[in-house]
């Protein structure tokens, strides 16, 4: 057990004697503590292909902003220490765990979001039902030219598809940024109906001076968001790679969650 451990435990009222089994003990009830709202499903899903929308936001670093404003950084997220009164929940992990305040906010003061605050990701599983989700688009060295299209479309687990949406309407992704499209479902729908992802590139000239736009998709993740929760990331990271006019599609296959 990591010395980190000992001290939260030690410092939440645990005994970490390892004599009598009482450290086996601690352990369990410490990660009895995480929190996380399961969200179940209680219609059938309807098949029938709807029609998407889209909402873009620039997000910088981050594509959760819980605390962020107050705290330097969000409190979802690794990063420096923060101070003890930048936000309620911070003032709680501090006060058994000073190491988020005094060295760096770690991944374990992370997890403590979710098990001192009850404030991290919302428990899903492929029964929940959703009527959006959020893609993060994180580039490389290579940007997205404004007024090219990258294109995303869900394939479903029935073999069909649905209509495939901007993820940029329009405007351009600089080099090493992080995005966020939302992708929202005209229906709701389950999790598990979701089998699969397309990247669709048109990177066509616009004008007569441009050339065919190339650009660096390095990584996709689909997430959904709850309101003053730390975000729920959704399968793995989907990484395209390059996209240009003899690459313009990549997709995989996709699990949620």
């Amino acid at each position: 057990m990591s010395d980190r451990l000992v001290d939260t435990m030690e410092n939440l009222g645990f005994s970490t004697s390892r004599h009598g089994g009482s450290l086996k003990l601690a352990a369990l009830v410490l990660a009895s503590l995480v929190g996380g709202c399961a969200v179940e499903a209680e219609s059938p899903e309807d098949e029938t292909e709807p029609a998407a929308d889209i909402s873009f936001e620039d997000t910088g670093e981050t594509e959760q902003a819980l605390a962020e404003s107050t705290c330097g950084h969000s409190i979802c997220e690794t990063g420096a220490a923060v101070r003890s009164t930048c936000d309620s929940c911070v003032t709680s992990i501090c006060a058994v765990d000073p190491f988020c305040c005094t060295n760096a906010w770690d991944s374990v003061c992370v997890n403590e979001v979710a098990t001192i605050c009850g404030r991290g990701p919302q428990a899903v599983t492929s029964s929940t039902r959703v009527s959006s989700i959020k893609v993060r688009i994180r580039t490389g060295g290579d940007d997205l030219r404004g007024g090219s299209q990258a294109y995303g479309s869900f394939q479903l687990a029935n073999g069909s598809s649905l209509p495939k949406t901007s993820l940029n309407g329009g405007a351009g992704f600089p080099n090493n940024s992080v995005n966020v499209a939302t992708m929202n479902f005209s229906s709701s729908r389950t999790l598990g109906s979701l089998a699969g992802f397309t990247l669709e590139w048109d990177g066509a000239p616009r004008n007569i001076f441009d050339s065919y736009d190339n650009w660096n998709a390095d990584e996709l993740r689909f997430f959904i968001d709850s309101p003053g929760r730390c975000p729920t990331l959704l399968g793995a990271p989907f990484t395209p790679g390059r996209m240009t006019g003899s690459r313009t599609i990549a997709s995989t296959s996709v699990s949620f969650p």
